[in-house]
This record gives C-alpha cells, sequence and structure tokens, in this order.
C-alpha cells in the first residue's frame, strides 16, 4: 500500500510538474545552442552523420557474428507515467474457432481454416522505443525552427514524425556507469555527470566515435518487469550536463535503461525534461528509453554494431523498437 501511495504521489507530481510551460524550463536551464546544421528542410537531425561508408565501416567491424537482444518485449503490464501514458493492451479481436465458423457460414470453406487477429491499445512510447524528433517543444518550437501551429494536426505530427527518421546502422558504446561506481544499480534520482561517463570510458578504455549511438548503463532496468511503475517514475539518468558532453561527441543517439533517459525527479524539480528538450530540439539527437542493456554490461561488450528500425508509423512520436548489437 505504501509502494502504491508513493506511485500515486510521485505520479502526480510529475503530471503537474508537466503543466509547466517549456518557457519556464528555458528560461531556467542553460539548454545550448541551436545544432541545425543541415539545412532549413531537414528532418534527419543527427541521422544525417550516418553515411554510406560509416555504415560500411560498422558492419566490417562485426566479428563473432553474435546477436544480443536490446530490447524489452511489448507485453501487458510494460511500464509507463500515468497519468500522462496509457497502459499498453492487447485482446484478440479474433479466434481460430469464431473465424473458422465464420468462414465456413460466410466465405463456404470447407478446409476448417482458422486465425487469430490482435486489436492493440498503446502510446508509442512503450517498452524499449525511440523517440521521434518531434516529440518535444520547447515553448511553441520544434527541432529546426519548426513552429508547433505548423508541426502538427490532429492525426499526428506534419514534420519531424517517426516516419521521417532512418534506419539506424552505426557504432554502439555501452558506457557502465553502474559499474564505474562499483554498484549494481545507481539510486533513484542520481544524475549522472559528464564526469561519469569520463571516468567509466576511461575505465573500460572506450572511446567514442563520431555517429555512434551510445547507451548508459545505469543498472536500474532490473526493475523493468519486478517493479513497473516504481521504475516508470522514478530512476537515475543523465542531466544536463553529461547531455551536453555526449551532444559534443557528435552522437546519432543516446538510450539508457530506465524510463526517460534523463534523471528522474529533475535536478531542478521546476524544470521538467530539459534533456529531452535538449537533445532533441536543440542537438537533433535522437533518445532511445528502456533499453535492455543488461547482457551487454555482463559481458563487458562496450563496442558493438547497433541495428534498428523504427516502425513507419506516420505522423507519430515515437515507436516501440527492436534493438540488435552484433559483437
Amino acid at each position: 500500500m505504501k509502494t502504491n501511495l508513493a506511485s500515486l504521489l510521485l505520479s502526480s507530481t510529475l503530471a503537474a510538474s508537466l503543466l509547466l510551460s517549456s518557457q519556464v524550463a528555458s528560461a531556467e536551464v542553460d539548454l545550448g545552442e541551436n545544432n541545425w546544421s543541415w539545412g532549413k528542410d531537414d528532418v534527419l537531425g543527427a541521422g544525417n552523420l550516418m553515411t554510406a561508408n560509416s555504415i560500411k565501416a560498422a558492419l566490417a567491424a562485426v566479428e563473432s557474428g553474435e546477436i544480443i537482444e536490446l530490447s524489452h518485449d511489448v507485453a501487458v503490464g510494460a511500464p509507463y507515467i500515468n497519468p500522462i501514458q496509457t497502459p499498453y493492451v492487447i485482446t484478440l479481436a479474433r479466434t481460430s474457432k469464431n473465424m473458422e465458423n465464420f468462414l465456413r457460414d460466410n466465405a463456404g470453406a470447407t478446409n476448417k481454416v482458422g486465425f487469430y487477429l490482435e486489436r492493440i491499445e498503446m502510446t508509442t512510447h512503450v517498452s524499449t522505443h525511440i523517440d521521434a524528433l518531434g516529440h518535444v517543444t520547447i515553448a511553441a518550437e520544434l527541432y529546426n525552427g519548426l513552429d508547433r501551429e505548423d508541426a502538427a494536426s490532429d492525426i499526428g505530427l506534419n514534420h519531424n514524425g517517426i516516419d521521417k527518421s532512418p534506419p539506424f546502422i552505426a557504432s554502439g558504446i555501452l558506457i557502465d556507469v553502474a559499474a564505474y561506481k562499483g554498484v549494481e544499480n545507481l539510486e533513484a534520482g542520481y544524475a549522472i555527470t559528464a564526469a561519469d561517463l569520463q571516468g567509466a570510458l576511461k575505465k573500460q578504455g572506450t572511446k567514442i566515435p563520431k555517429g555512434a549511438i551510445v547507451f548508459v548503463h545505469t543498472g536500474w532496468g532490473k526493475n523493468f518487469t519486478a517493479k513497473p511503475q516504481h521504475y516508470a517514475h522514478t530512476g537515475p539518468g543523465i542531466g544536463i550536463e553529461a547531455s551536453k558532453w555526449l551532444a559534443s561527441k557528435q552522437v546519432v543517439a543516446i538510450g539508457a535503461d530506465n524510463m526517460a533517459l534523463e534523471v528522474t525527479p529533475g535536478e531542478d524539480p521546476k524544470v521538467v525534461f530539459p534533456v529531452h528538450q535538449h537533445l532533441l530540439v536543440k542537438q537533433g539527437i535522437y533518445i532511445i528509453e528502456n533499453v535492455k542493456s543488461d547482457e551487454l554490461a555482463a559481458k563487458k561488450l562496450y563496442e558493438s554494431t547497433v541495428i534498428m528500425l523504427p516502425t513507419k508509423f506516420k505522423g507519430a512520436t515515437g515507436t516501440p523498437l527492436r534493438i540488435i548489437a552484433l559483437h
């Protein structure tokens, strides 16, 4: 009961915080300069850093061909931020038996054919997923200077939806901050600093190449299934300083084994999701959440080749994502 009450209170606090205008956020935190360097019509953002040569180099780096799954199942019970998000629901809309009868009676089928069809209700930000560049605003502004009055309609984003994101094939870098700190998992509310990232990379003997996809391992992912609502409403994550440092490395995307990539609650309770504003709006860098990074961390596979193919939901602000790392 105490856990449920705490989750409810935290949910209410988060919901109230989200009602603050992004103007307040931008006034209270330095989000840095815009990195809109690919032209006024660009919709790829940091996806432009992936080139034919970088993709060939990433694939050539594969040694054993071992595949490591970096995605959780999309399933009933997946964490969600209440009341901002809705839970994932799946039901069988058609079953083998009723379809066998239907096809026999209405189509004259004599071969006892039946099949199953499901109906799914979800936010696209469920389980392991990627945020579209149009997911977040700073006041009325989206990535590349788009105005929200023109950027969206009742049926989704007109620009910068997930359908505009590229397929991703790039060098993958794991930064195991939990191991660097000597713990199984970082504590809820711990804001990862640039020094933490630099220290972990030095300990691992790893560098971040231009155009990489970076995964930050906090250990918090152990709660994804075990304590889904606790997992969703709090957790360790990167702070704004760490976000800026990673952006300076010219990465394509940044993910973590937590609900929001950034620390929750934030470093300043009056500034909500500033890392999202910095990366998506200011930098055009994609955000990946709920990454299943435990196997990479356990095997100390700090460098890999990462492949992720966002489903092209037209106008959507994100999509569940299957990610694989090739060793």
